[in-house]
């Protein structure tokens, strides 16, 4: 038989064998590599460190970005006095309320019934007050509460009171409710049973609970859930969805300007813009977005309590 010697083409043989075994170690190591650097964190290769990439986009449904990028706006001034004024003002023992006393607090008594005068719950005294825009969300969730379980078990104990201006209770936003027992004695509120409805649809309402006790390690507050803050929304419904209490939302705001507002749209189908904008002395100069006629669109502003302002946008559909 002619041609190469039997052993050198079972070298030449095992030369290309070889060759072909090697490239393809090679291509499954870039395989492996490759997969290594993709977006999904369970690819990363053992032992390697990766850069923190998690964003706002993480918390449900807010989308950041050029929202308002492209929308006309107009300057609004702000006096430095507003930081401590506003549906989200926060108020600790490290940040003492300077707001004022609320010009628009009244009596709680009308609003422990419904529409047709069924009682909702029980008051301390009619001299109990707080902001009409707390005791209408109340009376609201108190209603709904009522047509699923009847009357609640509670009282409405507490209200505006500006004789602590490191308590909650100097903003006139908030209510504080406690059990009712049998023997007539009162005891601390706790969502549970028939009650945690209060606790998973007060955000509905524009209610927040502002000292829920699992938060106590930031609120500096324990003992104490049965607070319920009006904040209005979208505030109330993205501090429920992300399990944020006040001070975590408002750290989150700080990191949101106008042109990368946060876009937020509520389960009732309202669109809203929030951004935060820093105090910059006496008076401050706010961008509020307008519509093609030059009109400012329908907005709110709150003073955090602590040297800034947040904006609250309610966009057109």
């Amino acid at each position: 038989m002619g041609g190469k010697p039997l052993y050198k083409r079972l070298k030449y043989g095992n030369i290309l064998l070889a060759v072909v075994v090697v490239l393809f170690a090679v291509l499954m190591l870039k395989t492996i590599l490759g997969a290594g650097s993709g977006d999904d964190p369970s690819s990363v290769i053992p032992g390697e460190s990766r850069a923190d990439n998690s964003s706002s986009e993480d918390l449900d449904s807010i989308v950041s970005g050029g929202v308002l990028g492209k929308i006309t706006y107009t300057y609004v001034k702000i006096d430095a006095s507003a930081v401590s004024s506003g549906s989200l003002v926060n108020v600790s023992s490290s940040q003492t309320y300077k707001g004022g006393v609320p010009g628009d607090c009244v009596s709680c008594y009308d609003y422990m019934y419904d529409y047709e005068r069924n009682k909702l719950f029980s008051i301390k005294s009619s001299e109990v007050t707080a902001k009409a825009s707390a005791l209408e969300a109340v009376n609201r969730l108190m209603s709904d509460y009522a047509s699923l379980n009847g009357q609640a078990a509670m009282v409405l104990s507490s209200g505006y009171s500006g004789s602590d201006a490191t308590d909650e209770a100097a903003t006139g936003s908030s209510v504080e409710f406690k059990f009712m027992n049998s023997d007539g004695s009162v005891s601390a509120f706790n969502p549970i049973g028939s009650y945690k409805y209060l606790a998973d649809n007060a955000y509905r309402y524009g209610l927040i609970l502002r000292y829920p006790e699992d938060k106590s390690s930031v609120t500096g507050v324990s003992g104490r859930a049965g607070v319920f803050r009006y904040v209005g929304q979208p505030h109330a419904q993205i501090m429920y969805k992300n399990d944020l209490c006040l001070e975590e939302y408002l750290d989150l705001i700080k990191g949101y300007s106008y042109d990368s507002a946060i876009a937020y749209t509520t389960e009732g189908g309202k669109n809203y813009a929030v951004y935060y904008a820093a105090s910059t002395g006496e008076a401050t100069n706010v961008k509020i977005p307008t519509d093609e006629s030059g009109e400012q669109y329908k907005y709110e502003i709150s003073g955090d309590n602590s040297g800034g302002f947040i904006i609250t946008v309610e966009l057109p559909d």
